[in-house]
């Protein structure tokens, strides 16, 4: 019988007539064409679950969505994990790729005072200080994101103490086309090494849950907006999901995988700033309305 995979994490794990119907939904028609990501699987996720013979039992991705907080759709909420279960079957395996958007906007209060609509509606109607345009993160950003995250595993291994619970960092999306990488690691002032040593350490001190850390590969993948990966970047994504599990795991077989063709030499994360992109000129995007691209990079 094969091993029931369920998926967690924010737009880059979403698909339209996969994650439920009414969620925050990237990778619908619009989307899917520009992308190329056109069927289920040609998704990292499902591409992770066919290397492994496994089987989809449900989405829990939201686009847009931040790790940090227990109010739905964040994600600590515990009516999102609940979504991880379906039909009354358990998963045998979670697969997590979630921060993104944490590191994106600095903070999830950052977030509700943007109005986002991937925030709580009920925050945002009663925020003070909504309008508030979102800067630099706090200096306890990393600290409430670590909190949420352990609390979101606690929460999914408490409910299934006996699911393999795989977490990953987080990685660099590069512009398509570019021929070098574009994905800031100072955004808004802390380095995204921050949030992933979080993970890491979440992972590691949770029971029957394994810390994949893709980004010590070095690798960008293929973006069509600098985060959004494109049919090639899904296929990179997912050989770095899969080559992390593999350096965590000696039990998992060793089995070749098309994606890791793709992880080439000029695909290489390179660090070309230290400097935060709030206040920068090259920055696309800082405020409420954020782009993790640096155009200077793109010259």
């Amino acid at each position: 019988m094969k091993r029931l995979f369920s998926v967690y994490g924010d737009s880059i794990s979403t698909y339209e007539g996969v994650t439920p119907d009414g969620w925050s939904i990237f990778y619908t028609g619009e989307q899917r064409e520009a992308t190329g990501v056109q069927t289920p699987a040609d998704t990292w996720w499902m591409q992770v679950i066919n290397h492994f013979d496994g089987e989809l039992l449900a989405n829990a991705a939201w686009s847009g969505c931040v790790c940090e907080g227990n109010v739905f759709p964040q994600g600590a909420s515990e009516r999102r994990i609940a979504a991880l279960e379906r039909d009354g079957k358990t998963p045998n395996d979670i697969l997590i790729y979630i921060g993104i958007n944490d590191y994106g906007w600095g903070s999830s209060y950052a977030q509700i005072c943007g109005g986002s609509p991937n925030a709580p509606a009920e925050l945002v109607a009663s925020c003070p200080d909504k309008g508030k345009v979102a800067g630099l993160a706090p200096d306890d950003a990393v600290e409430k994101f670590a909190s949420s995250y352990r609390s979101m595993l606690r929460t999914m291994r408490e409910k299934w103490p006996n699911a393999h619970i795989w977490a990953a960092t987080l990685l660099p999306g590069r512009v398509k086309g570019a021929e070098k990488s574009t994905s800031p690691r100072w955004f808004r002032g802390i380095c995204v090494d921050e949030y992933n040593k979080a993970i890491l350490d979440a992972a590691a001190d949770e029971p029957n849950c394994t810390p994949v850390d893709a980004a010590a590969l070095g690798f960008d993948y293929e973006a069509i907006d600098g985060t959004h990966p494109t049919n090639r970047g899904m296929k990179q994504l997912a050989a770095m999901y899969i080559r992390g599990m593999e350096a965590a795991d000696e039990a998992l077989p060793r089995t070749p995988y098309e994606g890791s063709e793709l992880l080439t030499d000029d695909m290489r994360t390179v660090e070309f700033c230290t400097k935060p992109c709030v206040g920068c000129e090259y920055a696309k995007g800082t405020g409420n309305n954020w782009w993790h691209v640096c155009e200077k990079q793109l010259r």
